[in-house]
Parts: C-alpha cells; structure tokens; sequence
C-alpha cells in the first residue's frame, strides 16, 4: 500500500517534471497564437461585422445568464454550441461567475426587502 507522504512525494515530482513543464509551454504557446489569431479576425472585420457580432454574442450571454441563469456548462453547449475550453480560453467561465455572484446578491438584497 502506498502511504500518503509517498503520493504526495510523486505528486511533487510529477508537478515539477520536465514533461508537465513542456505541456505547459506548449499550451501557453498555443493559447498565444489563438489569441493572436482572434485579434487579426477581430482586425479584419468591418464596424458593421464587430456591431453584429458583438450584439450576437451579448444577446446569447444575456440569455445563458440572465434569461435561463444556466450553468458555465450549459451556457458553452446549448447557448453558443462551442467547446468548454474556448469559454476557459477567453476568460467566461470567470465572467459567468462574477455574473451568477452578483445576480445572486441583487436576488438576496430583493428577498431581504419584502
């Protein structure tokens, strides 16, 4: 049986391992080069194609958390139909829970006034 100070011991090395290390340099290389390309798709678009994207987009997060208050995984499947990562990549996930916070709070302080 393996005891606990022995998994934790293999847990430090694994952390610390070159192999972690790479993975996590490939991944920050990879999310830089997604962003970049984002800006230049962002670049290319006219003032029209922005406004009608940017309206787009805040319609579908006003109705995964206002409208129906889903999930952050409800919202990237069933709202905008694209992966659980792409919302990790671009910050929503966060976004979606400083959200849920404060309607949560607005929802408490209305409760509290009746």
């Amino acid at each position: 049986m393996v005891s606990a100070k022995d998994e934790a011991t293999s847990l430090k090395k694994w952390l610390a391992s070159p192999e972690l290390d790479a993975l996590r340099k490939a991944w920050s290389e990879s999310e830089t080069l997604l962003h970049a390309e984002d800006q230049a798709w962002w670049d290319s678009l006219t003032m029209e194609e922005r406004a009608r994207a940017f309206r787009k987009v805040i319609g579908l997060m006003y109705e995964a958390e206002v409208e129906k208050r889903g999930s952050y995984r409800f919202a990237m499947y069933e709202i905008f139909n694209v992966d659980y990562i792409d919302g990790i990549i671009c910050n929503y996930m966060e976004l979606h829970n400083l959200i849920n916070k404060a309607l949560d709070e607005q929802n408490a302080s209305s409760q509290a006034d009746k």
